[in-house]
């Protein structure tokens, strides 16, 4: 059937019993709620939306709150960026750019694509969507299920009692950043600012609990001395039953396995809907009393990141001198303060030491590299460690290649016809390997200098 309008409205009649759109979404308090249901919700706190629609639904829900209620409908309003794709193109069907969500869920998990996209997701400003981010959320879970894997591999009370004077510098070091983190990512929630909520939990967890202190406690873990194993499991019990907490916003799906698992739940009341992590108290800051009850105070603090940056200027001295990590070496620790035993382990422990000697008058040999801090100096004999004049050799070949390279890429870039027509991601590929090659030039040149070169 061909129908043919000879102009518009003509032969139409609106329906009187229909509102406009916007006109029918501002009243929905008003109309969807009943007398106990409103009380309870109305005013509310937040409202989600898009800045496309500040005027025709925001707007009109706060006038008509000031007119028929006396008062606003909510304190806060949140707008959500556009979702656009890695070229900055808004997402959409016609352009084909926009991931199936269900997709994104069968391959990485809906942890992952939830933390991807909050985390690609700056206060204010628009979304660009890389998958590359979902991936970073999946390794990440990875992380988090391995750690807490390893915690169950050391065996022991399930959240055993913490003794202070068993406590380690490094114990009292991640106990801090644990306090640190939970006001940081407080301010975070409460500023709706969840991309930085993410970022401090990465960096807490995966930087300063997983690369420092785990390491560091498997010094007191294999020590043998049983007391301080169990003091180190408890210590890893806290921090992991609030990370588990504070995560679980972000990470609903995994955090609530890892809970039960972990048996976290063990002394939760079973009312008010089970043991679910949803209904353990949020964690808080730590007052005063539980700073000085366990020891957490400035001089620990700076001498415990001192001596992770004594580490790092000896992993520096492997790799400068191309000594894979995982290949035990000597070490010489020259001390300008004070370390205790347990100190000591720690850093033989994180260096992969073997041995560690410890020299108040030690006179290291000409060219032997060297690292110094506050806390003293760590030299890395490099005696029958290497074949140096065949190591400088190689050097200089890859110092040769980095030029090379380097000069290559300089010249496309600084070339018009390239640099004015070639795509943004074409640009962005070399501006990242020109970076990775003078990378590259700088470690040849450090490792040059460490050889006496």
């Amino acid at each position: 059937m061909r129908c043919q309008v000879t102009s518009p409205g003509e032969g139409w009649e609106q329906d009187h019993d229909v509102l406009d759109t916007w006109f029918s979404s501002w009243l929905w308090p008003f109309a969807t709620m009943d007398e106990a249901t409103f009380k309870k919700f109305y005013p509310t706190t937040v409202l989600v939306t898009a800045p496309e629609i500040l005027f025709f639904w925001v707007a009109r829900m706060i006038m008509a709150g000031f007119e028929f209620i006396g008062q606003k409908p909510f304190k806060d309003v949140y707008l959500t960026g556009i979702v656009r794709d890695k070229l900055g193109r808004k997402m959409s069907k016609s352009l084909g750019n926009s991931p199936d969500p269900l997709d994104l869920i069968a391959r990485f998990g809906a942890d992952a694509v939830r933390m991807g996209v909050m985390r690609a997701a700056p206060l204010g400003q628009d979304l660009l969507f890389d998958e590359q981010q979902v991936e970073l959320g999946r390794n990440f879970c990875n992380k988090l299920w391995n750690a807490c894997r390893f915690r169950q591999m050391q065996g022991g009370e399930v959240e055993g009692e913490i003794n202070p004077a068993l406590l380690t510098g490094d114990d009292k070091w991640i106990l801090s950043r644990l306090d640190t983190c939970i006001r940081e990512v407080n301010k975070a929630f409460d500023d709706y600012n969840y991309a930085e909520a993410v970022h401090v939990l990465y960096r807490f967890f995966w930087n300063e609990y997983c690369d420092w202190y785990v390491e560091a406690a498997k010094a007191s873990l294999n020590s043998g001395d049983e007391k301080l194993k169990a003091n180190t499991v408890a210590v890893i019990d806290f921090i992991l039953s609030n990370t588990l907490r504070i995560f679980h916003p972000l990470l609903p799906f995994i955090t609530e396995e890892l809970w039960q698992g972990m048996g976290y739940s063990k002394d939760m009341p079973e009312n008010q809907g089970g043991k679910t992590i949803m209904n353990a108290p949020w964690p808080k800051p730590f007052d005063k009393d539980f700073c000085d009850y366990y020891g957490l105070n400035e001089q620990v603090l700076k001498f415990t990141e001192a001596k992770y940056d004594l580490v790092v200027q000896g992993r520096n001295l492997r790799r400068e001198g191309n000594i894979p990590s995982n290949k035990k070496v000597k070490f010489v620790l020259k001390p300008l303060e004070k370390f205790d035993t347990r100190d000591l382990n720690v850093i033989k422990t994180l260096l992969n030491a073997d041995p560690l000697e410890v020299a108040e008058d030690y006179e290291p040999a000409k060219g032997t590299p060297s690292g110094r801090n506050a806390l003293g100096e760590v030299y890395l004999p490099m005696d029958g460690l290497i074949d140096v004049e065949a190591e400088r050799v190689k050097l200089k070949k890859l110092l040769e290649k980095c030029e090379v390279e380097i000069k290559r890429i300089e010249d496309r870039l600084n070339n018009p016809n390239f640099s004015q027509k070639a795509p943004a991601a074409v640009l962005e590929e070399n501006r990242k390997r020109l970076t990775e090659w003078q990378q590259k030039q700088k470690q040849s040149q450090d490792a040059l200098a460490a050889l006496g070169a």
